[in-house]
């Protein structure tokens, strides 16, 4: 379940508010499509988030990623068996390219709760960024491996790490750098055209 689907719940309980929440939830779902930074950046700039698990979302769409940890470690801390505390934790360490403990918080979520997606691609992209070849004992398609793909460029993207993540792949399985080019290659078009205000 995505971040979107999570607060989706929560605003039916009356428990967020809606437009701060509202531009945490669109930041995300650009993540995750990989949108533009700066379009990802200026919503993180609208949300005025109420608990660590937002903060550290904010933090890290802003690419402040040690501000993003410290809150995700206290958010996951705090509620150790919760899907939201466990996926941003999951994705900031995963945007900091610690991906054992990545890991750890997304095959947590997969053993709780079954193949949740928003877990399931946060493992695959740990799987991309050590450059092994897109296979997994999760069944995924190749959509799949390109959605993980989309996942883990837009954070580098955004962590401003390209470079520095991309030669770290030197050797890395074609397959997967395939995949990885294919993504970034997009995503870095999509960026020059927002900085050109063609999107």
């Amino acid at each position: 379940m995505s971040l979107i689907s999570r607060l989706r719940t929560r605003l039916s309980s009356g428990a967020l508010p809606p437009g701060s929440q509202h531009a945490l939830s669109e930041a995300e779902r650009l993540l995750r499509r990989g949108g533009s930074v700066a379009h990802i950046r200026s919503l993180a700039e609208l949300a005025d988030p109420s608990d660590n698990v937002g903060r550290a979302w904010q933090a890290l769409f802003l690419g402040d990623v040690d501000h993003a940890q410290n809150l995700a470690y206290e958010a996951a801390d705090a509620r150790p068996y919760d899907v939201d505390s466990r996926i941003v934790h999951g994705t900031v360490r995963l945007a900091r390219n610690e991906l054992e403990y990545s890991d750890h918080e997304f095959e947590a979520v997969i053993e709780e709760f079954g193949a949740e997606a928003d877990a399931a691609d946060g493992r695959r992209a740990g799987i991309l960024a050590r450059g092994f070849a897109p296979l997994d004992d999760i069944p995924a398609s190749d959509d799949d491996w390109e959605t993980a793909a989309t996942l883990l460029t837009t954070l580098w993207r955004l962590c401003g790490l390209v470079e520095t993540r991309v030669q770290s792949l030197n050797g890395a399985h074609p397959d997967g750098l395939e995949v990885i080019e294919r993504s970034l290659n997009r995503g870095m078009t999509i960026d020059s055209e927002a900085d050109h205000g063609s999107v």
